[in-house]
């Protein structure tokens, strides 16, 4: 059986106090300690110890925040003895669910063997939002006095919540509050500015991006024996001049549905131009 102390007995003469430790194959976990909030930005200290029965030959101390971390061996009060590491660092969201991970190992046998004890602890980081984004459904090209549903996500720790504001020229007004909100589209042309705010008890509230809500009336046109031209414009293959193609029809009683533009802030909105030419029909 190898040695390693678990327990240990006092004998005590007039003149000496000698300690007699009884070894075991299972040797103590160490010990991990946090001092500080557990909050983004904040310094903590964390340390990680394992007992020492023997100074003289003590256990190796390893962990993965550091490597080769300097061991110190400290008395205790009861005259017991610690080998301890320990290291400050500055918490962020990335700390967040990080697991620590201690190694204390004993030399046994005079040094020709070694038993290991580990000991983990995860981090549990409270930070404000971040990443947060406006996403848009649907996109594209929707008919007016439809819907359009804004979906507003963030990454916080505690979960963020949401609120909804317009931008108008009485300058910005809460519309709503929750992940979600719908607008509805006016057959009017218009451009509407929304954005979300993502907060959480951290008080530090991150402004999700822009969403434009753009409003484009194409057409509502009601043709009565019009005759419509199309005119475009196509690169001949064979020379590098121009050649001019038109299409003519008759159209009776056509109503064309209004249709809108909604995209993001960001998005790049392309221009596709047709020159219309109405004639009145005889």
């Amino acid at each position: 059986m190898s040695v390693i102390a678990v327990q240990s007995v006092k004998m005590v003469t007039a003149n000496m106090l000698l300690r007699v430790f009884f070894v075991s194959d299972y040797p103590p976990s160490p010990r991990i300690e946090i001092s500080g909030d557990l909050k983004e930005k904040e310094s903590v200290t964390i340390s990680c110890s394992a007992s020492t029965p023997c100074p003289h030959s003590p256990p190796k101390l390893t962990w993965n925040l550091q490597q080769d971390p300097p061991n110190t061996i400290e008395e205790n009060t009861d005259r017991t003895f610690t080998t301890k590491i320990q290291e400050t660092i500055t918490l962020s969201d990335t700390h967040d669910g990080f697991t620590i991970s201690c190694s204390a190992t004993y030399p046994v046998n005079e040094g020709r063997e070694v038993k290991t004890a580990e000991e983990r602890k995860t981090l549990n980081v409270s930070y404000v939002p971040k990443d947060t984004s406006v996403s848009i459904s649907p996109s594209g090209l929707v008919s007016a006095g439809s819907w359009v549903n804004l979906t507003c996500s963030s990454r916080a720790k505690p979960p963020a919540s949401f609120s909804w504001f317009k931008n108008s020229k009485d300058g910005a007004i809460r519309v709503a509050e929750g992940k979600f909100y719908s607008v509805k589209v006016t057959s009017v042309t218009d451009i509407e500015d929304y954005y979300c705010v993502a907060t959480n008890y951290l008080d530090n509230p991150e402004f999700g991006v822009d969403v434009y809500v753009t409003v484009k009336i194409l057409g509502i046109i009601t043709l009565y024996s019009t005759l419509i031209i199309f005119e475009c414009w196509l690169r001949s293959q064979c020379c590098n001049k121009p050649v001019k193609v038109s299409y003519s029809s008759i159209i009776l009683s056509t109503t064309l549905r209004p249709c809108v533009v909604i995209f993001p802030q960001d998005a790049g909105e392309e221009d596709y131009v047709n020159r219309v030419i109405e004639i009145q029909a005889s």
